[in-house]
């Protein structure tokens, strides 16, 4: 018989408690381990969203870039004191409490719509109901949405006891949401797909921090093994040991040198380790950015932007400005009747009446990269004046501030110290050649949208563009550019880079003693050949540009905003009037950079081995330090190795050397 079951048990149950495994919670992602419990995929958590933001410092520097690059609103138009009155009232209404003025409103409708997917602002009147006396955002994480008996949208708030919701007045909110998917009212947070990968990269970053303090105050494991002799009072030892351990600890972290003594028999020793020595570092660069990529693409913002110095160009950094700036475009067409209907309810309220043009709206966003080159371009042009005054007084010319483009008039043609009419005359003719197909292209891109007959447009009216629209203009675009390719009939970049050429042929000869150039185009096939190529390429990828990057963008822009179609229509041809600028420059420049290169071609033909730069009267900084002789085949080409529109040229130098 078994008479002591009871410690039978017992025996048994501690045996298998030595064998069974310890347990430690899950600290993965260290202090934020709690908050990705709520993920749960294919479930939207608003609060999951507010910590994305809040631990993660490029979530929240892109939602506050994002909003900074919507800019801020203008109030314009004829009624000058009404203007007045909005801009005051504007600048100074209360916003939840502790700010003021519409732009703090704005930004702060859009960070919560970035980061919730939606914003719920609401305009509070005043007691008299004559004026709008606040204006406020609410938390989005305590809003919901449901359909009533009517199935119309009903919007309500949590209350301040955590229990009930109240429903709000629809008349005086405003709704703005992003990347709304059908009919879902709660919009798509900006992170929202971000969930996962947030966890992968506070998971590596948590890694590295414990790596660290691992490292940095690092544990240590000390084992004092005693022999039969020496193996009396261990638990007195072992307090003596622990303490005069510390004390070394303690003085090494104050600076001075310790050492920690310990007698012992030959048959006892004590072993001191660090725990966890013998571990490596984990690589962190490559998978944390691996992740990282992913977060930044989410963002839609180029990563220099966010102060991440990955390797890029700048013609890529080019394309993500545009990019970008389309993206913007966008919600500002969005937002703009927000606050249009908020300035018409004020004015409303006041008792006001307008016509229209008394005010409206615009959007004032701040280019810095645009102001700075104007400012540049304003001192070169300075600098370049002063330096045409002094050359044309050393060559006898007698010339006026008024005649230089700092000054209220141009120069006259008679007063121009170097004159090329033949190539100006070029210049002119490949300009027009080029506004003129340009303008042709606006005809057809009108009709194929609609457009060509504005004037007929009700103010009811919606502009649309459909996928088929859209294919049909980038085949008018194509067609546009088939006419300058090289093997097109009566190509003008054939006709006018022939003529540019052999122009700097003649010139070249002439400038030897000659009366007729050796060369030809057809002697020189292979080098014109590649001069016309590069010119079609630049012409097709301006125009390219235009199209694709600025001119469908904003009509694709326009239908989510559902403009009129007057308002696209004007804006369309404003854009492509806009595009003649740089028509003009690459006509100037290209024919200039044409008629240079044949003339050093010429020079080489016929023996000439030294060339002499030489800057124009009113020549940039950059020209002017290109001043001298060269070798022919070292010698800058004006636009190739200088800028556009330069007007520099070549010339012998004055003895021709072996």
């Amino acid at each position: 018989m078994d008479f002591f079951p009871f410690l039978r048990r017992k025996k048994q149950a501690a045996k298998e408690e030595e064998h069974r495994p310890q347990l430690r919670p899950n600290h993965g992602q260290g202090p934020f381990t709690q908050y990705f419990k709520q993920f749960v995929p294919r479930k939207l958590s608003p609060e999951l969203m507010e910590f994305l933001r809040e631990s993660i410092p490029i979530v929240d520097a892109a939602i506050n870039r994002l909003v900074s690059l919507d800019g801020h609103i203008e109030i314009k138009g004829n009624n000058e004191a009404l203007v007045q009155e909005i801009k005051e009232w504007w600048d100074s209404v209360p916003v939840n409490n502790v700010q003021k003025g519409v732009q703090a409103f704005h930004q702060n409708l859009s960070a919560e719509a970035f980061e919730q997917g939606f914003a719920l602002g609401e305009f509070v009147a005043n007691k008299q109901r004559n004026d709008i006396a606040g204006l406020r955002v609410a938390d989005s994480k305590f809003i919901k949405f449901r359909r009533n008996k009517e199935h119309s949208l009903e919007i309500l708030q949590k209350s301040d006891d955590d229990h009930d919701y109240r429903l709000l007045r629809p008349e005086s909110l405003m709704y703005f949401s992003i990347y709304n998917e059908n009919q879902n009212p709660y919009g798509t947070p900006l992170m929202r797909s971000c969930e996962f990968v947030s966890k992968i990269f506070i998971t590596i970053q948590n890694a590295q921090l414990n790596v660290w303090e691992r490292f940095g105050d690092p544990s240590y494991s000390i084992i004092y093994k005693t022999s039969k002799k020496d193996g009396k009072e261990h638990e007195k030892r072992k307090r003596q040991i622990e303490k005069e351990f510390a004390a070394a600890i303690r003085a090494k972290r104050g600076g001075d040198s310790a050492d920690f003594i310990r007698v012992i028999d030959t048959n006892s020793d004590i072993i001191i380790k660090v725990i966890g020595a013998d571990g490596q570092v984990l690589e962190m660069e490559v998978p944390s950015r691996h992740v990282l990529e992913q977060i930044v693409a989410k963002t839609g913002l180029p990563p220099w932007m966010l102060g991440l110095h990955w390797s890029t160009t700048e013609r890529l950094s080019n394309a993500e400005s545009e990019m970008l700036l389309a993206d913007v475009a966008t919600r500002r067409a969005a937002k703009l009747p927000l606050f249009t209907d908020l300035v018409r309810n004020l004015l409303l309220l006041r008792g006001k009446t307008w016509k229209p043009g008394d005010w409206h709206l615009e959007w004032a966003g701040v280019n810095l990269r645009d102001v700075v080159s104007q400012a540049q371009a304003r001192f070169l042009n300075a600098q370049a004046d002063m330096y045409y005054l002094q050359n044309a007084s050393e060559a006898g010319i007698q010339l006026d501030i008024n005649d230089l483009a700092i000054g209220k008039k141009t120069a006259s043609a008679g007063k121009k110290i170097h004159e090329w009419r033949e190539l100006d005359r070029i210049c002119a003719g490949y300009e027009d050649r080029l506004k003129s197909d340009w303008r042709d292209l606006l005809v057809r891109v009108k009709a194929l949208l609609g457009l060509e007959m504005p004037k007929e447009a009700k103010s009811g009216d919606e502009f649309s563009m459909s996928a088929e629209q859209h294919a049909l203009v980038l085949a008018a675009l194509e067609n546009y550019l088939s006419e300058y390719k090289l093997t097109a009939d009566n190509s003008p970049i054939v006709y006018y880079y022939g003529q540019a050429y052999s122009a700097g042929l003649l010139q070249a000869a002439r400038m030897l003693g000659f009366d007729a150039a050796k060369l030809s185009i057809i002697k020189n096939k292979e080098i014109f050949k590649k001069l016309a190529k590069d010119g079609f390429d630049l012409v097709k990828n301006n125009a390219t540009k235009l199209i694709t990057n600025k001119i469908l963008p904003e009509m694709e822009a326009f239908v989510i905003a559902g403009s009129n179609p007057l308002e696209v229509a004007r804006r369309l041809e404003k854009l492509f009037e806009n595009a003649n600028n740089d028509w003009q420059r690459l006509a100037s420049s290209e024919m200039a950079m044409a008629a240079e290169s044949a003339k050093l071609d010429e020079w080489a033909a016929r023996g000439q081995k030294r060339v002499e730069f030489s800057p124009a009267p009113d020549a940039c900084p950059l020209c002017r330090s290109l001043a001298g002789e060269y070798n022919i085949d070292k010698c800058p080409v004006a636009v190739r190795d200088t800028h556009p529109r330069c007007k520099c040229s070549t010339r012998p130098a004055a003895d021709k050397k072996d």
